[in-house]
């Protein structure tokens, strides 16, 4: 997104479709109540059909880490200038975490259609 704030800027995606904002998580997670019952069926044994795996992470530019335990995704929604806001998601856990990370990790992104 090249740290574009603007809603639905063309970067990551494909034409036709964003990286999701704060406002887009949150509606999906309203599917299932909110975000406290919200991973497990997002998680590929889920029923929703998202099927997000746990891939890990990369945090602060050092080795890969959680694989097989956690994955995190990215929301297009800053959280100041060094920021934006992750999902993070993990096989112990219904929740779906929110987190403010530095722009320096390594997270998965989801694209959304427009």
């Amino acid at each position: 997104m090249a740290y574009d704030e603007t809603m639905s800027t063309q970067g990551l995606c494909p034409p036709g479709w964003h990286v999701p904002s704060e406002t887009d998580w949150n509606t999906l997670y309203a599917v299932y109540i909110n975000n406290a019952f919200a991973a497990w069926p997002l998680l590929f044994t889920g029923y929703s059909g998202f099927n997000a795996t746990l891939s890990g992470t990369r945090h602060l530019n050092k080795t890969w880490d959680w694989s097989g335990f956690a994955t995190f995704f990215w929301s297009s929604t800053s959280h100041g200038i060094n920021k934006a806001w992750a999902h993070g998601m993990n096989d112990t856990d219904p929740s779906v975490s929110l987190y403010p990370s530095l722009r320096t990790n390594a997270f998965s992104v989801r694209c959304l259609k427009d």
